[in-house]
């Protein structure tokens, strides 16, 4: 598999190369195919194969690659038939001029660590819990070398837990309770639920499947069905996380899953342990 370093040497090679091969043409206005065809490849490649690359590697600047990508979308727009030369040069001596000084000498310096504290590395420090601390601690821990998967799933063993000693401190009745009626519904948000419970003890509450217990903190009045759903979804990629899957997993995700986790459970009075 190519490295980042060698895309990146690649991607230099042939941004050079169209430059040179624009300037070499004599004429006002692009109208050759072959190189509007170039142009096009390689403002898309930096969009759908670099920028992800060296987000992912979190080593740059969010303000220097949003420089770089608004020049390679204008040299996207230049590759409709008949734009100046100039216009196509002026982009290419703008993107390629440092290059290798803001791109791949910052990739190549920087040992392979991450260079700055992420979004979801800074929320998760943000997130206060002294209950889930050795949890959120390992997630963190995780977070901070982009391994996302890992920490989604830490994430949901903090929160599932905090949920467990809530249900714990209201009382493990008031759950069993909750749920015969619920089960006994033919319409309405729970005609679905069938799980009637009677457990006495974390270590059998443990047992119950985490989206059955959701379900009865909805019951029980503890979240509402917008906050269920929520929490459904933050399951589901904890699943995903969890098990093989094509599906990728990004900052982005793992931002909106810890948000959720933090407003819903961690800092929910309702389910406070």
């Amino acid at each position: 598999m190519e490295s980042l370093i060698d895309s990146l040497k690649t991607f230099e090679r042939d941004m050079k190369s169209l430059r040179r091969d624009v300037k070499s043409e004599r004429v006002i206005q692009i109208a050759k195919k072959t190189l509007r065809q170039r142009a096009e490849m390689l403002g898309t490649t930096w969009f759908s194969k670099v920028v992800p690359g060296l987000q992912a590697a979190n080593q740059l600047p969010a303000d220097l690659l949003e420089g770089y990508s608004k020049l390679f979308a204008r040299l996207i727009q230049l590759s409709s038939p008949n734009n100046l030369r100039s216009s196509y040069l002026d982009v290419l001596n703008d993107a390629a001029k440092s290059f290798r000084r803001d791109i791949i000498i910052p990739v190549q310096t920087s040992g392979g660590q991450p260079s700055a504290v992420s979004q979801v590395e800074k929320l998760l420090l943000g997130i206060s819990s002294p209950t889930q601390s050795e949890y959120l601690a390992e997630a963190v821990a995780c977070a901070k070398y982009r391994l996302f998967r890992g920490a989604a799933v830490l994430g949901w063993c903090a929160a599932i837990d905090q949920i467990h000693l809530a249900v714990h401190r209201v009382g493990f009745a008031q759950f069993n309770i909750a749920s015969a009626p619920m089960a006994s519904q033919t319409k309405g948000r729970f005609k679905k639920f069938n799980q009637v419970q009677n457990v006495s003890s974390l270590g059998e509450l443990r047992e119950v499947f985490d989206t059955t217990i959701l379900w009865i903190l909805g019951g029980m009045q503890l979240i509402d069905s917008n906050q269920h759903t929520r929490l459904r979804s933050c399951f589901e990629l904890r699943c995903q996380c969890a098990h093989p899957g094509e599906a990728p997993v990004t900052e982005f995700n793992l931002l909106s899953f810890f948000s959720d986790l933090d407003l819903i459970v961690f800092k929910n009075p309702k389910l406070a342990p």
